[in-house]
């Protein structure tokens, strides 16, 4: 240590440094998922283009593996249909050898193994040789032979298809494990350094532990309580929640950058300036702005995008993969297995369920892909002789999920049933003699008797003794419980019960405690998490002896005077037990997963495959319960849903699949080329912001029935306004006192999204001006509708008067209706009158009238002059060659009089609309014209029509406290 080294201000906030982009930035970008167990990221680098080869080298080396493990097996009995086994295997045999002495010179069945293992980084054609001898061989062999090889075949092939062609993509798992040189790390941070900035480090624990606190596993269950803090050692400084997470994503970013300078021959070497940053389903608004707010404002990275939560970059991730490296061989295997879509012989469809089941979460979204035939009609060519365009257009259907429900809440639950079982093991254990206690037996009797008088009275015998087993079964009991709903009384009482014996919990204790408690945590986290994947339908898991000593030295007050063998004798934890304590929570979300698929699929849609991702999916039993609850079969044919649980990339779904949307979207969506449709070319337009432009589940309002009032409904289209930002709006009525809006959750119980009371907005308002708001006008007089944008965020729009008023300055392009001076034009004659014209070969056609008709609205100009107006809501059609439409009077004598063109607006494909004022000015709008606000509501008082926005705060989480592993009440 330096010896001019001064103190830290006690009362300095302490931050991270904020990330220093040279010039130039890297040209591509990072996809992070900082989860609530592991983390991973994913660079997308168009720095090189992807090399030509055969087949990508991702797919490439997977179906090289399987070649290898298929050429050292043998044909099983169960695999062959009429049990010939043996044949089969004698018939291998001479194939495999022949195909050594052929195609490498060797002679037998290991050395034709060996040599196609050597070529899997070279691209030698070996094994393609061998794939081609394969497949030819077929047609020479037996029939049980034949089909035992074309089933191993096309396993093979499955394997290697099934595995996302990253590199065509420019897509790169960033190494981030620099110990284990692996794709993914622990969330677990320790704080390396507080000055003079902050920094952390993501990852195991290492063998010195943090100097300056005590390691912080499961950040992301904090991400919706920003008032959380993280205490330095010694109690007197603080860190918190956005400067935790601004660290946690600069390490992240750190690495990435390490790993594009380590590899600058295929990666650019420049620092990363945008980010696609993930976050829950089913986080309120707040949490995506806070995410933001630290990406960009605290460590100010340039560009950050938060457009796909997790089950929708989870689902973008699948959407990748089956279309593959080579899109003209992917799209047509989507279309085979696509079902038909009656009436439309050219439109496929499939609806898949994605089920993310994370570290801390699950995410659910469900997903109707739409693949359209739109190949043009080709003059003078023969059909059936030119290539297809198809277009790719996911939809999404609805999301869903849980938060605090995921693997560590699996591993929660067993944690809490081992806790008891090592409880009641101290309890029950023979009290020892003087031969074999003699150091302290005294220290524990009196323990373990003082230990045994504070539980509750029916863990004891009339006498005061322990009755063996009772806390593992009170325990096993109060575990079952449905999870759907807070925990009861008796779940408390269990769980306080096992604390008494073994003291894990921190919150609330003195410092002097704290150590020995972590430790005991620690150590009965890590076994619970060794249990929940090493156990097995026939497959108990036993204690290590040792690890259960560990954990009775830090928690029992005795720890020079333990008996000796404890932990020798504990009964393993038999799967039964396991199933009984995890099954509830898989329960839960498999109701949430087909209440989605339930309601959201009608009129005889059937859902046709399940997908099931994320690390605690890959536990057998997540699997089995999730598929049962989803294989019912559905539609008139009965049929059964196929679910597929990803293993690979269970973890890396999320960032793969945001890495590759976001790269996507940055292309304009592709158009048929006649010339090269002539030459037999498919071409392939796939559009993955269209996920994005239907609103993912309904927002409604709590009311004083049973009932909620739905006011935005799922899938309803958002708007786009100019500048890109989606919009979606409904009116709700005269304002009442106090509003909750709530997103509803099939299955599950709503969430709180958003909540007002006027008199809140009164008592700001006082504060900050002075001000009051006049209670003969509030809220009786004031009409709201709420707004919603494309992140969820929900704003609360308050106007007085019937309907609110949309600003059209004066001075905005427009063409005029030559009227007499002073007069007032009738409005309804003038929509029939006005006509409008756009592409060259379409007539003209009434601009305002249509379905839907025109409403009555008023305009505000700049000075704030109100006056009447007709707008229509039918969208005009195409525009002509120069983006203009043209647009013409009707006059009384049937004649066609030109008033001038008008301009579609620059920036997003949005419907454009036409208006016509008392002025007898026409104009175009994109989408619906922007309502005419102020900056306070008292504007709204005097100036009727006038909107005032309002940001509708998110109510605090109403989650359990005990749901979060590690906020120290375990």
């Amino acid at each position: 240590m330096s010896e001019d080294y001064i103190a830290a201000d006690p009362h300095r906030r302490i931050q991270p440094a904020r990330r220093r982009i040279r010039d130039p930035r890297h040209n591509g970008l990072a996809a992070v998922d900082f989860g609530t167990s592991n983390s991973t990221v994913t660079l997308h680098d168009p720095n090189l283009p992807p090399p030509v080869l055969p087949m990508p080298a991702d797919q490439r080396a997977v179906l090289g593996r399987a070649v290898v493990r298929m050429l050292r097996s043998e044909p099983q009995v169960e695999e062959i249909i009429d049990r010939s086994a043996g044949q089969c295997r004698a018939e291998w045999d001479t194939l495999r050898t022949r195909l050594a002495r052929e195609l490498t010179g060797g002679g037998t069945p290991e050395s034709l193994a060996d040599a196609v293992e050597a070529e899997e980084g070279a691209h030698h054609p070996l094994l393609y040789d061998v794939l081609l001898a394969l497949e030819l061989a077929q047609a020479g062999g037996t029939a049980p032979f034949a089909g035992w090889l074309a089933d191993r075949l096309h396993g093979c092939y499955d394997e290697a298809f099934g595995t996302p062609a990253l590199e065509h993509y420019s897509l790169f798992p960033v190494r981030l494990d620099n110990a284990t040189d692996e794709d993914e790390v622990p969330s677990r941070l320790d704080i390396t350094a507080v000055d003079p900035d902050l920094s952390v480090r993501l990852g195991r624990p290492q063998a010195l532990g943090s100097p300056l606190a005590a390691p912080l596993r499961g950040l992301k269950h904090q991400l919706d309580k920003p008032d959380f803090r993280h205490p330095l050692k010694g109690g007197e400084r603080w860190v918190e929640l956005e400067p935790l997470l601004g660290g946690a994503f600069a390490f992240l970013l750190d690495r990435t950058d390490e790993f594009t300078h380590a590899h600058p021959d295929r990666l650019e070497d420049a620092p990363i300036d945008h980010v696609v940053a993930t976050y829950p389903t089913m986080a309120p608004p707040a949490v995506r702005r806070r995410l933001e707010s630290v990406i960009g404002g605290l460590l100010g990275v340039g560009e950050v995008d938060l457009r796909y939560d997790e089950a929708i970059a989870a689902a973008l991730f699948f959407l990748m993969r089956d279309l593959g490296a080579n899109h003209t061989i992917g799209v047509e295997a989507l279309r085979a297995r696509f079902r038909a879509v009656p009436g439309d012989e050219r439109h496929r469809a499939e609806n898949t369920l994605v089920v993310d089941v994370g570290g801390g979460t699950t995410d659910i979204a469900l997903i109707t892909t739409h693949l359209y035939d739109e190949t043009p009609e080709l003059r003078d060519a023969p059909p059936g002789s030119t290539g297809r365009h198809y277009r790719v257009v996911p939809r999404l259907r609805g999301t869903s999920g849980r938060s605090r429900r995921g693997g560590d809440f699996l591993t929660l639950q067993v944690f809490h049933l081992i806790k008891a079982m090592i409880a009641d093991h101290l309890l029950t254990l023979p009290d020892p003699g003087d031969d074999a206690f003699a150091e302290e037996p005294e220290t524990w009797a009196v323990w373990r008797r003082d230990t045994i008088a504070r539980l509750d009275p029916a863990l004891r015998t009339e006498d005061g003794r322990y009755r063996p087993g009772s806390l593992v079964a009170q325990s096993r009991l109060a575990l079952q419980r449905d999870t759907a709903v807070a925990e009861p009384p008796a779940g408390q009482r269990a769980r306080d019960n096992v604390e008494l014996v073994i003291g894990t919990r921190t919150a609330g204790w003195h410092a002097d405690a704290l150590a020995a408690r972590e430790k005991a945590f620690t150590t009965l986290w890590e076994l619970a998490e060794a249990a929940k994947i090493g156990i097995g339908p026939h497959r108990a898991y036993g204690f290590p002896a040792d690890k259960v000593q560990d954990i009775a030295r830090a928690v029992v007050p005795a720890p020079a005077g333990l008996p000796p063998g404890i932990g020798s004798d504990l009964d393993p934890l038999t799967y039964e037990d396991f199933e009984t304590v995890c099954r509830p929570m898989l329960e839960e979300i498999s109701r949430l997963a087909a209440a989605l698929a339930r309601t959201r699929l009608t009129g005889g849609e059937r859902l046709d495959r399940v997908i099931l991702t994320g690390k605690a999916s890959q536990l057998g039993l997540a699997s089995e319960v999730v598929s049962r609850e989803l294989r019912t079969g559905q539609g008139p044919q009965g049929r059964p849903v196929q679910v597929v649980v990803e293993r690979t990339y269970a973890k890396n779904a999320a960032s793969m699949g945001a890495a590759w949307a976001a790269s996507m979207s940055s292309y304009d969506v592709a158009e048929p080329d006649e010339e090269l449709l002539r030459q037999g070319a498919t071409s392939v337009s796939i559009e993955v912001d269209n996920l994005l432009l239907d609103l993912p589940c309904t927002l409604s309002m709590r009311g004083s029935s049973d009932q909620n009032r739905a006011l935005l409904k799922v899938g309803t289209p958002f708007q786009e306004l100019p500048g890109g930002r989606l919009r979606a709006y409904a009116t709700i009525g005269l304002l009442p006192n106090r509003l909750v809006i709530l997103r509803e959750v099939d299955g599950g119980q709503p969430l709180p999204w958003g909540m007002f009371r006027w008199s809140d907005l009164n008592v700001r308002l006082a504060e900050e001006s002075g001000l009051r708001l006049d209670p003969q006008i509030w809220p009786r007089q004031i009409r709201c509708g709420i707004e919603a944008d494309g992140g969820l965020d929900v704003s609360l729009l308050l106007w007085r008067g019937e309907r609110p008023v949309y600003r059209v300055d004066r001075t905005s392009m427009a063409v005029r209706i030559p009227l007499a001076d002073g007069a007032v034009p009738d409005l309804d004659r003038l929509a029939d009158r006005i006509l409008v014209a756009g592409a060259s070969a379409a007539p003209a056609r009434p601009a305002l009238r249509g379905d839907p008709a025109p409403t009555r609205e008023r305009f505000a100009d700049e000075e704030g002059a109100v006056r009447p107006a007709l707008l229509g809501h039918a969208p005009l059609p195409p525009p002509d060659e120069d983006g203009r439409w043209a647009f013409l009077l009707h006059d009384e004598q049937g004649r066609q009089q030109l008033l001038g063109r008008l301009a579609a607006t620059p920036g997003p494909l949005v419907p454009h609309l036409v208006s016509v004022d008392e002025e007898g000015a026409i104009r175009v709008h994109a989408g619906d014209p922007p309502l005419w606000t102020g900056d306070s509501p008292i504007d709204i008082e005097h100036r009727p029509g006038m909107v005032y926005r309002h940001p509708l705060g998110t109510p605090r989480s109403e989650n359990d406290d005990h749901d979060n592993p590690f906020d120290g009440t375990h």
